[in-house]
């Protein structure tokens, strides 16, 4: 092993005058920057200093600027009372049913112009909204999507820098009559549970409902048991097939077979349902899986046809969304060839499972697992293609159930030889409580195949100097997010750029 020389870098000074963010969705509203800001209090300064004139500029730079005070104070009374009015309020979900229909009827019920598919699941959603999105894109059809990662309008894509996995009513509305207006014929939207529970997709009509998978105690702080967040999953179904019918549009179901929840979702009524699998016998199936570092191979099987198909992706999760996707572009009319072509292409999905590449002889990744079941997946794949150490980078985030998280660390200690416990978004939670209950569960000793590392840009740090050829480190937990928020505090990190950053400067230094 490489020694560890800690040290005061460029590095570090970066990471310590990290600038404040504060996530947003103006993707189609331009910003004022703080060039103008300053601007327009100088005019406001101006005009109360009695200027004899001042200059139809200046006017509207002072209206500008106040303009801004005033949506600063809007947003931070709605900061206020979301964070008074608990997310399971009836309050609250009274506020998401209204706003719905007058989101809805502001932006002239654009779902109706479209044919509409929705993916929820508990782990897999985003991948798979993008696969679809890509697929149905390079076939030809204009197509939009909204997911937890970004927002795709046709051959545009924007980040969601929002991080919320269903976006509010009015921004959700807005965004469909965008994509409307922009020629699109298809969205492909991910659906979360809050979502469907809180009403905030009710004036969406949706005309295909499918799921990803159904595991992990996910959300159980909001949902309460494992039963009602299956529930309120289902009822995403039940909408769809209830909801009013589009003139030669059929409600279809897609469904994962080997899913143990499955007989649940299938029980539901829709005009046509598809199934997909690894296991079982299926619509469409996957059969003489292959894997390796980027990429896997495997037949596609379908009732009468078959095709081989490579995706550069990794891992068994990934098969499975690739099958969903699949499935789901085949019942919308995409010819087997042309999945077959677009997946060979298809570019991946920031911060899942992304390759960091900046010249080291090992594979660095960063990923948004931090599940119980997504770091099993991810871990067990990765453990059979290192021939070296794995050493995994995670910490657990605020806001999440102590089991969960326990759970999550045991999977890591089972798989990793190197497990780096750091910090994620603890939010308004201390670091150090989030530490302290996940390594109640830990049995390795610090310095024996553990090490505690509370400053995540140091863990990262730590996992790359410290990695030799044949070892691969995996970033876990936060995948494509850009900012940190620890207490009030919305700093600017995005595992990706710090890992390329460290990895390029360490290149550097070793060279000299």
């Amino acid at each position: 092993m490489r020694r560890l020389e800690l040290r005061t870098s460029s590095l570090s000074e970066k990471r310590s005058n990290q600038l404040s963010y504060t996530p947003d969705m103006s993707i189609f509203a331009p910003t004022q920057s703080e060039s103008e800001c300053s601007e327009a209090k100088q005019a406001v300064n101006q005009r109360t200093q009695s200027a004899p004139r001042e200059s139809s500029r200046q006017k509207a730079a002072a209206m500008q600027w106040q303009n801004q005070r005033q949506c600063s104070t809007i947003d931070k009374m709605l900061q206020i009372l979301r964070t008074l009015i608990p997310q399971d309020s009836g309050l609250r979900k009274l506020y998401y049913s209204v706003a719905s229909q007058v989101a809805a009827l502001r932006f002239g019920n654009p779902s109706d112009q479209l044919r509409v598919i929705a993916v929820t699941g508990t782990s897999g959603k985003s991948t798979t909204v993008e696969m679809i999105h890509h697929i149905i894109q390079s076939a030809g059809i204009m197509c939009g999507s909204i997911s937890t990662v970004q927002i795709n309008i046709g051959e545009a894509a924007y980040p969601n820098k929002t991080l919320r996995t269903t976006l509010r009513p009015w921004t959700t509305q807005k965004l469909i009559r965008k994509m409307v207006q922009k020629g699109c014929k298809i969205l492909v939207i991910e659906v979360s549970s809050h979502a469907i529970d809180q009403d905030r997709i009710k004036n969406v009509n949706i005309d295909t409902a499918v799921l990803t998978n159904i595991y992990d105690n996910e959300h159980l702080d909001y949902h309460g048991t494992f039963a009602e967040y299956v529930r309120v999953k289902s009822q995403l179904f039940r909408m769809t097939n209830s909801a009013q019918r589009k003139p030669g549009i059929e409600k279809m179901s897609i469904l994962n077979r080997d899913d143990p929840r499955f007989e649940i979702f299938d029980q539901i009524n829709s005009d046509k349902k598809w199934t997909f699998s690894l296991k079982k016998t299926s619509d469409y199936k996957a059969e003489n899986i292959g894997y390796q570092h980027g990429q896997l191979r495997f037949t596609l099987r379908l009732p009468n046809n078959q095709a081989q198909i490579t995706v550069p992706l990794t891992g068994v999760h990934n098969l499975q969304n690739v099958l969903c996707a699949s499935a789901v572009a085949l019942s919308h009319g995409v010819r087997i060839e042309q999945i077959q072509a677009c997946l060979e292409d298809f570019p991946g999905v920031p911060g899942r499972l992304q390759y960091i590449e900046a010249g080291q002889d090992f594979p660095v990744i960063v990923d948004f697992s931090y599940k119980p079941s997504a770091l099993q997946s991810v871990l067990s794949m990765l453990a059979q293609l290192t021939t070296g150490k794995l050493m995994v980078v995670w910490g657990g985030a605020g806001g999440r159930s102590v089991e969960n998280l326990q759970a999550s660390a045991k999977i890591i200690q089972n798989f990793a030889q190197e497990f780096i416990l750091t910090t994620d978004d603890p939010y308004d939670q201390n670091p150090k409580e989030i530490a302290a209950a996940i390594k109640e569960v830990v049995t390795r000793d610090e310095g024996q195949g553990f090490f505690e590392i509370e400053d995540r840009y140091e863990a990262i740090r730590y996992a790359v100097a410290c990695a030799e050829p044949e070892d691969c480190v995996l970033i876990a937990g936060r995948g494509h997010e850009g900012t940190q928020t620890i207490g009030d505090k919305v700093i600017e990190f995005d595992d990706r750029v710090v890992a390329n950053e460290i990895i390029t400067f360490q290149q550097k230094d070793n060279s000299v």
